[in-house]
């Protein structure tokens, strides 16, 4: 059977608790930002090919969770290693990207880098790139290209920077965001209501520095009740559950809700969602969506709800400008700009125009890298049995913010049940523990504690030393051919003779 390993946090049809969610590495199994989930689930729907074995990878690469035998495996079980990327040509993602190199360069199958993008800012030029940026840069493109036919890009700009890198234009693909194509070429978008008013259900996203939007934010929580937030960082989602403030960002400017004092925190108009299709259910009951989030509102259209992108940076720009969706510079909304001005300066038309004739860019960068996907069925516009299964699979609702009064029971209990990990856990927490006026003389729980965790590390330490004593012996065996396998126990005898040569 062909497998396929794709980058991504987890497979989109693996249900993971929001508290599981958050958890995971500090930043979540969707990596921080909740928009990964829509181009990972895109590329795991498009390989679902009848036959095919489709595996996340858990991102087990950037978390440094890996090492030669791990590369060996993938080498030997897979057929191909689909990464899809967004903003990578950035500084804050270097170490990964370097990390992400080596990885490549130790695969021997075919590597697919899908939809990678720079980031620059505002007016920033495209040589202005820092070296340590540029050299990451060229290095993972160069790995990709020794693996792949063509690297394909989110738009002209990324485009035009890996130009300026040195690489030819006929080994970059141009092809946006494949969350755009999570469905094929998708639906036609068009405007569910003549003009907003005060009854319009909108979704509004932000991204937390974007403070030059922050009058437009306030207009449009004060004007528009029905109007709620979602946010899409694992920041946000830490609020939500937790009551964990942003402060950084509050000190900028309190109007961007990233605060538990907050009209829309207090007011519980904001939801966090931690897989796909619940988030693609509730934008489509929505009118109108907004915001500086790509994927947020790339969602929007994604689920026939009209969306307007206010493009803070050249990623959110170009996906933008390259698939035709409605857009305005963050540097043309003034204290003046209103929700209902972006819903009447919106225009689908381009839009729909470039939604079948961008898929089939896409389709055809798809079949240039030999990647075999759903889209080549005679009936790809049919359900296919990823949409069934994911169809039938309870995801999380929505997290709403901590104390709602429309908090289900079942989410109250839930966040319970991950405070409270048990009577052995409990006894050992400082923070709000009771506090005895008078200890009799005896070991105090913080000891115990003590005393627990360092058996605990000798334990691991002798274990570890086992495990190389034991590593030692297995290569003096393979030394020594098969003469002296007899001596040790049965199982290890025949995980060496598996790993001989010849056998």
């Amino acid at each position: 059977m062909p497998r396929v390993l794709v980058r991504s946090g987890k497979d989109p049809l693996t249900v993971v608790s929001p508290e599981a969610s958050l958890a995971r590495n500090g930043w979540g199994v969707f990596g921080a930002n909740i928009g990964n989930l829509l181009f990972q689930t895109a590329l795991h729907r498009a390989v679902s090919v009848p036959g095919t074995d489709v595996v996340s990878d858990s991102q087990a690469i950037e978390l440094g969770r890996t090492d030669d035998a791990y590369f060996e495996q993938v080498n030997a079980e897979f057929d191909r290693y689909v990464v899809p990327l967004a903003n990578a040509f950035r500084g804050s993602f270097v170490p990964t990207m370097k990390r992400l190199t080596a990885a490549v360069r130790k695969l021997t199958i075919p590597v697919v880098v899908v939809g990678i993008g720079a980031q620059f800012k505002p007016g920033q030029d495209l040589d202005s790139m820092p070296d340590e940026v540029n050299d990451a840069a060229r290095d993972f493109v160069t790995a990709v290209l020794d693996h792949s036919a063509t690297i394909g890009v989110r738009g002209e700009i990324t485009a035009e920077y890996l130009r300026l890198l040195g690489f030819p234009a006929d080994s970059i693909d141009i092809i946006g965001c494949p969350s755009l194509y999570l469905y094929g070429p998708g639906r036609r978008v068009e405007k569910k209501t003549p003009a907003l008013d005060a009854a319009s259900r909108i979704a509004m996203n932000v991204t937390p520095s974007a403070v030059r939007a922050a009058a437009l934010i306030a207009q449009a929580t004060a004007d528009h009740p029905n109007l709620t937030y979602i946010p899409q960082e694992h920041h946000d989602l830490a609020m939500m559950m937790w009551g964990e403030p942003q402060l950084d960002v509050r000190r900028k400017d309190p109007r961007i809700p990233t605060h538990p004092e907050h009209p829309l925190y207090v007011q519980n108009r904001m939801r966090f969602f931690v897989d796909a299709l619940p988030w693609l259910d509730f934008l489509a009951e929505q009118d109108f969506a907004f915001g500086t989030r790509i994927h947020g509102n790339v969602a929007a259209m994604l689920a026939g709800t009209p969306a307007y992108v206010v493009a803070h940076d050249s990623r959110t720009l170009e996906l933008a400008r390259y698939h035709g969706i409605p857009h305005r510079p963050i540097a043309e909304i003034d204290q003046s700009t209103t929700v209902a001005e972006l819903y009447d300066d919106a225009d689908y038309g381009e839009y729909n125009r470039r939604r079948t004739e961008g898929f089939a860019v896409y389709r055809d960068f798809l079949n240039r890298n030999g990647i075999p996907h759903v889209f080549d069925r005679a009936d790809a516009d049919g359900p296919l049995e990823f949409d069934t299964r994911m169809s039938a699979t309870a995801f999380p609702p929505a997290v709403q913010v901590l104390a709602a009064e429309t908090s289900s029971r079942a989410e109250v209990a839930s966040r319970l049940r991950w405070l409270r990990q048990g009577a052995q856990t409990d006894r050992y927490r400082t923070v709000e523990a009771y506090q005895s006026p008078w200890e009799p003389p005896g070991v105090d729980p913080v000891t115990e504690l003590r005393t627990a965790v360092d058996a605990l590390t000798s334990e691991v330490a002798k274990l570890r030393k086992q495990t190389r004593q034991q590593k030692q012996r297995i290569e003096e065996l393979e030394r020594g051919g098969l003469r002296r396998v007899g001596r040790i126990p049965g199982r290890l005898a025949r995980e060496v003779r598996s790993r001989l040569p010849g056998r």
